[in-house]
């Protein structure tokens, strides 16, 4: 049976991770972020133990290249299981996409209006959210170019970038500024019908929250 890793401080794994001769922190950080994932994704079937090495060797990479990033506001596995999370999650979210042709991508639940659960305690906010959202829905389908609602509904519905770029045809700096007049237009018509600027940012991130 193999022996358990040792604990580190914060120093003592960036300082053995940073050497060349890391090979036992990198196996000991290896198994524990294996582990970790396999916590975190165990509810998802499809999810196998190939999968659980691909991202757990991807995660190693980003957390290698990314250690001056690491501040010291948490233990140094704890944020590089946070790391690891979103390694899995963003190759599970392309792998959901990256088959799929263009008009095939589901974006239609992207901002949910009818399905949002308004359980507010208080009516008046749940029924001013709903208005908001309806107002989104119409500034989409009336203001926006086809190009840009595919890129707005794409974020919203959680596609990564690099597979919106490939299905566009485009590059990085053209989705950029396709996303960045969207969210222009969007932010015009929702200022028109007379909803200020925060509340517009908030209902975005609670729409890309909620699909």
């Amino acid at each position: 049976m193999k022996a358990p890793a040792r604990a580190r401080t914060n120093a003592e794994w960036l300082a053995e991770l940073r050497r060349p001769d890391s090979g036992q922190a990198l196996e000991d950080l290896r198994d524990y972020l294996r582990k970790a994932l396999a916590r975190v994704l165990q509810s998802r079937a499809h999810v196998g133990d190939s999968d659980l090495e691909d991202f757990t060797q991807d995660a190693l990479l980003r957390i290698l290249q990314g250690l001056d990033r690491f501040r010291g506001d948490s233990r140094f596995t704890t944020w590089a299981t946070a790391v690891a999370i979103r390694v899995a999650l963003s190759a599970l979210r392309r792998r959901r996409y990256d088959q799929k042709p263009l008009e095939d991508l589901d974006f239609g639940g992207a901002i949910p209006v009818a399905g949002v659960p308004f359980a507010a305690p208080d009516p008046g906010r749940a029924s001013e959210r709903r208005s908001l959202l309806e107002t989104l829905h119409r500034a989409i389908r009336d203001s926006l170019t086809e190009r840009q609602r595919t890129v707005i509904l794409g974020e919203l519905a959680g596609v990564p970038s690099g597979v919106l770029v490939e299905k566009l045809g485009t590059n990085p700096n053209a989705l950029y500024k396709l996303h960045h007049d969207a969210r222009k237009k969007l932010k015009r018509a929702l200022n028109d019908a007379g909803y200020r600027d925060e509340d517009v940012r908030r209902e975005l991130a609670v729409a890309s929250e909620v699909a």
